[in-house]
């Protein structure tokens, strides 16, 4: 399936308009949450109302039948591919357009209005955690601005159960989900694992173009105007050297103690810490993709005793370097 073969079955599908009761057709039983009946829907259905087995599946929303107060027992999200869409998500009232993407959390109760028969509106189960962690750390590329912008993110989710995203410029999102749902929709050799990847490569591009809208917390100093990300840029750039808050200081224009609660208002962390993080992330980074000693590694990110480098290391990775090294070598 290409996208010309796919833009004709979404097309043709948007059509199939079905009088239905989806609560009686499935037989689904209501429960009481907070006071509300809410519906769990624990399969995923296709367009012709039949069950999907599959750990990521699709299905195209049917125009003129809304779908009442329900949750899933997996990571649901909803793409508009055309026109628009309106979903609530315990009490939030989301109006979504075309090129919008909103992720719902697990046993998260949540209500679709009708779409008419112009609007597109493409729903994908994963029913494997694609939001744990072991996921979300292939997006950060041990870098502590990529871990700074994914907890940003990720506690947003924590808070409200949904995430929202809606870039200014949705081309690619658009393109990366129409090679998906090719995949989906007419699987091959090796469709499960394009399919991961492409989710993969998705949500960094979603959750790159959240932190540019966000652009972080801006500071006047006696500089231009800087972020978080610029203070965090700075220890990544400067790190292997004698890195130091005063010389962070001086180069921002703000007292050492003033830029020190500025870091740790913005991130939860001190400069100390920070450097560090970075320091041992980039360590880990050799031990996988090189054949540097550990010594010269420890040498190369900026600590003068081994002793030292071996004791922050496992107090962060719960590993030694070397076992570290053996665990997770890229052959």
């Amino acid at each position: 399936m290409d996208r010309q073969d796919l833009i004709s079955y979404l097309n043709e599908r948007r059509l199939d308009k079905v009088d239905m009761d989806l609560v009686s057709k499935r037989g689904l039983q209501s429960i009481d949450v907070e006071g509300a009946p809410v519906f769990l829907f624990d399969k995923s259905y296709d367009v012709n109302d039949s069950i999907i087995e599959d750990s990521v599946s699709i299905s195209q929303q049917v125009y003129g039948t809304a779908v009442p107060l329900h949750m899933h027992n997996f990571v649901e999200m909803i793409f508009i591919y055309r026109g628009n869409g309106v979903i609530t998500v315990e009490g939030h009232v989301n109006f979504l357009q075309e090129g919008n993407v909103l992720f719902i959390d697990k046993f998260t109760p949540h209500e679709v209005r009708q779409i008419s028969d112009e609007d597109i509106m493409i729903n994908i189960a994963m029913k494997k955690n694609f939001l744990s962690p072991s996921f979300l750390s292939r997006l950060t590329r041990q870098s502590i601005i990529s871990q700074f912008i994914m907890d940003s993110v990720m506690s947003n989710r924590k808070h409200n159960h949904f995430l929202v995203f809606k870039p200014e410029n949705s081309t690619l999102v658009t393109e990366i989900l129409e090679n998906m749902m090719c995949e989906l929709f007419e699987k091959e050799y090796y469709s499960d694992e394009i399919i991961d990847s492409y989710l993969v490569i998705l949500f960094s591009i979603l959750v790159r173009s959240k932190s540019q809208q966000q652009n972080s917390r801006v500071y006047s100093g006696t500089k231009d105007e800087v972020t978080i990300v610029d203070f965090l840029q700075y220890i990544e750039e400067n790190y292997k050297e004698n890195c130091k808050l005063v010389d962070m200081g001086q180069h921002f224009g703000f007292h050492p103690n003033y830029l020190s609660s500025l870091l740790k208002k913005g991130t939860g962390k001190s400069f100390k810490e920070l450097l560090q993080i970075q320091r041992l992330t980039q360590a880990s980074l050799y031990l996988t993709n090189t054949e540097l000693s550990i010594p010269e590694i420890a040498e190369e990110i900026g600590y003068s005793s081994l002793t030292f480098f071996y004791k922050k290391f496992k107090e962060f990775f719960l590993e030694t370097p070397h076992n570290y090294r053996q665990i997770n070598k890229v052959n």
